[in-house]
Parts: structure tokens; sequence; C-alpha cells
């Protein structure tokens, strides 16, 4: 980008509103250190900078107009009480504006606590791709390694490049001119429906084949893959008063060419959808897009290229004529993405429990203050909160309750707060009464069997914040800023999940199943509790990712803390090649006289070596581990295996397990490692029913 002087610039050609010469100096200090009076590449002003190269180059001459909106200061409680609009604002943006805006709006990282990031991704496309500049510019210092595959060209073999080592996941990003070709909609008669129906159908089959031949490294490798959808164009050009939901529109259309990316992209595995098109939405299609001048086809980003001189009348850039700001926001934005999608899938600092307080936090106000409520308290950002908990539960995150209240007026008046949109039994947990917030956030902890690392906490009271922070480190924590909650909650990485499974569909009602029960089991004899939840195992062995279930053991792998033998997460594509080279898994699913717990436990098992074993503490003391290890020693046995051998790495988190083969019968060989002999026999629980 240049900083050299090319003579004199005519200022007088943008209006002084246009353009902020602090905010541009501020954004591009090697502007400002060129300024000066006299000399070879010194600049006068930053606006002459702009002029002359600034525009061309993408740089933003002003804050983006939303951040510019809020800049200009709110009046302070009380001013202007006359309608009119104060003669001087009293308070700015708040501190955190910059963290909640930018590339972090759609992607926040309030929740994210530990470093998860890529080390090096291929991106295969069109000179989309390259006009991203992400090979240059190494984000969070990952390696990129480029391929401009404009046409249906083969690959190089999965990895070839500078690195040498396997990638963490692809991008592919197919240039919508192989699908949807310039003419095929524009040369159709307006009342041939069917001609467009038919050119769908067309699109469709093109699609499905360029994808096909993009996805090989997918398909050979189980290479972990993110599939850009194309742009919808910005209006209709048979005229805004034409039907929006029509295939001759090619706003529809292209929607239902992305509806069809998006179920052929499932029907491959570690395969999702890079949503660009929603990212676009959201900056502003009028800055990104160039279907103000290209066709529909086209479907690619605003030039940004220099003026055109070879004409009669010379034409100045397209950001002399546009607000053309995707260069300085589009790249940030959607590596973000990328990374949120990557972070996700690997389930990196996955949250799974969120406890919330009640005043001020679930509602507006202080309900033992109110002589009334009505469902008035929620209105605004508290029901945005409500209707944000109530889809983690859907992901399968836990929900509890933790404040300093009455409980039997809180149960009193919850109907007419919220009459059915929530209910205190859509908590796991309810902890409302006068003694310390962090006592009753251990107990609940120790209900729900979690770290208090997977937990999210949210109280408007700085002091309980301070004091739950204290009592617990590793907790993440919100509620100062209401209105960033919901935000946070649904679009972190950190609460997102790749699939809903059986199991965490039913996660709120198992942990109370097993609340009951271990409040039960305080007051009867271990032997009577037993004889009473009559537990019982069902076991599978599953070799294949294409297994109904290993969704849910891949799941159990990556969330699993305490119960984990090595602490190791595994990737699909890494579980998928082990798999093929001869390994199992046995997966358990238990159920007792309480409630229905689902796949609960995977053993993975290579050779005569038990890798790694998962399991929820949901299950703990029923000695089903026990039982599982007698039906695979007596497999691996019956293989003719003279002895049976596994690892165990104590981790800062899985004090659980740390007695798991001591207590079964293994000695320790050397640190670390446990072998069982074939003399050693292996004692099953009689209360244990395994199938």
């Amino acid at each position: 980008m240049s900083t050299q002087s090319t003579g004199a610039v005519n200022t007088d050609e943008i209006e002084p509103l246009d353009f902020d010469e602090a905010y541009y100096l501020a954004t591009n200090p090697d502007v400002a250190s060129a300024l000066g009076t006299s000399g070879a590449g010194r600049w006068r002003s930053g606006l002459e900078h702009y002029l002359a190269h600034g525009r061309s180059e993408g740089r933003a001459p002003r804050r983006p107009l939303a951040a510019a909106q809020l800049t200009e200061e709110v009046p302070a409680r009380g001013a202007g009480a006359d309608g009119g609009r104060p003669s001087r604002p009293d308070t700015g943006v708040v501190p955190e504006f910059i963290r909640h805006n930018g590339s972090a709006f759609l992607n926040p990282r309030e929740l994210s606590s530990s470093q998860a990031d890529p080390a090096r991704v291929c991106m295969v496309g069109s000179c989309f791709l390259d006009c991203l500049n992400l090979k240059a510019n190494k984000p969070t210092g990952c390696q990129v390694d480029l391929f401009v595959v404009n046409n249906a060209a083969d690959l190089p073999p999965l990895g070839r490049g500078s690195l040498g080592e396997s990638y963490d996941f692809q991008v592919i990003q197919m240039p919508l001119r192989t699908v949807f070709l310039d003419a095929s909609l524009w040369a159709l008669p307006y009342g041939a429906l069917e001609s467009y129906e038919k050119e769908l159908e067309n699109a469709y089959q093109r699609l499905a084949t360029q994808l096909e031949l993009r996805m090989q490294w997918n398909r050979s490798d189980g290479l972990l893959t993110f599939v850009s959808n194309f742009f919808t164009p910005q209006c209709n050009p048979l005229g805004r008063l034409f039907p929006r939901f029509d295939l001759r529109n090619p706003e529809y259309f292209i929607e239902k060419l992305n509806e069809r990316l998006e179920r052929l992209v499932r029907e491959y595995k570690n395969a999702f959808v890079l949503d660009v098109d929603r990212i676009a939405a959201s900056i502003g299609r009028r800055y990104i897009q160039d279907d103000i001048i290209a066709h529909f086809a086209h479907n690619a980003l605003v030039a940004t290229t220099g003026r055109v001189t070879d004409r009669i009348e010379p034409i100045e850039p397209m950001v002399a004529h546009y607000e053309v700001t995707w260069p300085a926001v589009l790249r940030d934005e959607i590596w973000a993405e990328m990374l949120a999608m990557y972070r996700a899938v690997r389930q990196a600092d996955a949250v799974k429990l969120v406890v919330v307080d009640l005043d001020d936090t679930l509602w507006n106000g202080v309900s033992g203050d109110c002589a009334d409520v009505d469902p008035a308290m929620v209105e605004g950002w508290p029901l945005g909160l409500v209707e944000a908990l109530m889809y983690l539960k859907k992901r399968g995150v836990l929900l509890a309750i933790c404040s300093k209240n009455e409980e039997s007026r809180i149960r009193e008046i919850w109907p007419r707060i919220f009459g059915a949109r929530i209910s205190l039994d859509d908590f796991a947990a309810v902890s409302i009464n006068w003694r310390p917030k962090a006592e009753n956030m251990a107990e609940i902890l120790a209900g729900v069997s979690l770290l208090a690392r997977s937990v999210v906490f949210i109280d408007d009271n700085p002091v309980e914040r301070a004091a739950m922070q204290q009592a617990f480190p590793d907790m993440r924590i919100l509620g100062r800023h209401p209105y960033y909650l919901r935000r946070i909650l649904l679009w972190s990485s950190e609460t997102q999940v790749v699939s809903v499974t059986e199991e965490s569909a039913r996660r709120t009602e198992m942990v109370q199943a097993q609340i009951g029960r271990e409040t039960e089991r305080k007051v009867m004899s271990r032997e009577a509790f037993l004889t009473a939840a009559a537990p019982r195992a069902t076991m599978q062995t599953i070799d294949s990712v294409d297994h109904p279930r290993f969704g849910r053991c891949l799941e159990l792998i990556n969330k699993t803390n305490q119960f984990n033998t090595t602490g190791v997460r595994r990737t699909l594509e890494e579980l998928d090649g082990i798999l093929q080279g001869g390994a199992r898994l046995y997966a358990f699913e238990v159920e007792d006289s309480y409630t229905t717990y689902g796949l609960v436990g995977v053993v993975l098992v290579q050779g005569a070596r038990i890798e790694q074993w998962v399991m929820s503490c949901r299950i703990l003391g029923y000695d089903i581990e026990s039982a599982v290890m007698g039906v695979i020693v007596g497999d691996l046995r019956g293989a003719g295996a003279p002895s049976v051998t596994a690892p165990l790495v104590e981790t800062a988190a899985n004090f659980p397990c740390r007695d798991l083969y001591a207590k079964l019968g293994f000695e320790e060989t050397k640190a670390g490692e446990w072998r069982l002999d074939e003399s050693t026999a292996l004692v099953q629980p009689a209360h244990v029913l395994i199938r």
C-alpha cells in the first residue's frame, strides 16, 4: 500500500462529512507518519492520501456507520425530556464496544479460555479466496495454502505443501458461474415458469458434480471441510413490485441453490457449510457484493482496482463511486467464522452448564421489592435471554438457577412472570436460598457431576460475580452488560454442537433423575440402593464412522474431562484412520429404575490394548466399569491375547478414573502403564445386568 505522494490532489472532491481525518490517521499509522509539508513522499493531510491512494486500496475514510452512530454519546437519564435532542452529550460508548463489534460481533470470544487454533489450512477455490489474501496475512499465525481452482481441475495429493503435515481443515469455494450460467435466466420468457424449474434442476446437477470434484480430500482422508455458499443478490432485477419467492427472481433462485448445497454437503462426513452469505448480510451487502455492476453469476466482491484511463473520459475507481468496505472487514469476519466452526467441531472450551441469577438477570427488577409482578418484567433483553437459554437446552447444555431469594415466593410468582415460556422444570438444578452463592454452586456442580471450567455463571451483582470468581477461578462469568448475554450464549463457538444426539436432547431429564437418585442413596444402605436401582448396561462394538452411534461416541470422547483415562481429544478423521487400522470402540448404554442415561461410555481398544476409556460420571457408583471390563477382557482373551495393557495419563481433571485399572486387578508395570495377566480373574458385579 502506498504512502508516496504523486503530486497535488483535489481535496474538494469529497464531502467533509464523508471523511474523518482523525479516524483515518489513527487507523493508518503509515499515513500519519508520512504527513508533512515538504520532502518527497510527504502528505499534507490524510484526506490527500485517501483521495490519491486510500480509496483504491480499500481504506475506510471514517468509522463504519453503526460505530459512528454509537460514538455520538448518548444523553444522561432525564436529558431531552422535551423530546428534542440534548444540546450536549454526556457519555460515550462503553469500553467493551471494541470487543463486541468488528470480527467479534458474529463470533463472540468471551467464553474462549484456551488456545485451540489451527496450524495449517488449505483453501480451494477461485479468485474470491485469493482476494481475501489469507495466505499472505497468516491470521492467528496459521499457515494457509491456496489452490486456485476455477474449473473442475484435479487437486494435488493431500499433504503437498510447504510444511508437509496434514491440514486441520480445508475451505472449498465454488464459482457460481460453474453452476449458474450467465444467461440462464435472463434468456427465458417470463411466462414460462416450467423453464425456470428445469433450469434449477440443471443447476442442481451441476452443483452436485462440481462439489464432488472438489471434495476429493474429504472423501479420501476424511478432512474436515467447510464449503462456502453463494451471495444472494441484493435485488430482484424484474423490479421491487414483483414476487420475492419466485424462481424467476434470481434472489430466490440462488437461495434455492444455497439450500440444495446445504443438503449436498450434509451427505459428506465431517463437512459443513461456511455461510459467507450470512456474513455479507450482517456486514451489509452494499459494501461487499459486485452485483451493483456485474451480472448475478459473477457473484464476487466489488473491485478495488485503480483508475481507468484508456477511454474518452477516464473512470475513477469503484471506491470513488461507492462505499466499499470489504477489504477492511470481510477477511477478518470470514476467518473468525472459520475459526469458530473449527473450535465448535473440536469442542474447544465447551460449555456444559449455564447458571443464572434471577433478579435483574432473568427479569427486570428485584422481585422481593415488587408489590405485584407481571410479564412486562421480561420484555426486551430478559425474554431474549430466556429464549437463548431454551435453545441451549435443545443443544444439550444444562441450565441451573443460583439465586438469593425466598424459594416459595419465586415458585409462586414464576407462572405470572413467564407463563408457559419457561418452567422451573427446564432447569436441571434450582438453588434458591440466602446462603452464599459459592456454597450453592459447589452443591450444583457436585449434583450434575461437572467441573467449574465447563460452567458459565450469569449475575448482575459485581460483588457476587467477584466472590464466585474467587471461589471458582476457572468458571466463566458474565452479567455486567445484559445487552451482550443473548449474543454470547447463542453465537459463541463454545456453546455450539455438531449435532443433537438422543442423550443431549434428554440431558436435563437425566440429570434431574440423577439428583433424585443421589438423594435416595443417602438414606439407604448400598446393598438396598443397588437392588432398588437395578442398573443395566447394553454393549455394542463400533468399527466404522458410518455407525449410527459413532457421532455420540465422538461427542463423549471430546467432552469428557473427569472419567477420561488419557484426556486425549480425537478428531473424526483421526478416529476414522484408527478404526480402519483394525481398532474398535466398545460403547455402552445404561439405564436403571430411575431413568435411561443413554450411551454414556466408550472404550477404544486396539489389538490387546485399551487405548482410552471415557465414561459419564452420572453412572459412577454402579460398578458399570467392572462389568464392561469383564466383557472386553473376555473378548480379548477369547481372541488369544495373553495379557491386556492400558495407559493411564493423569490430567488436572481425571481424578475419578485414576484407580480404574488398579481396582480391576491390573498391575502398573511402569509409570502410566498397566497390564492384566491372563491368570488374573475378573469378578463381575452381581447387581449389574449386562447385555
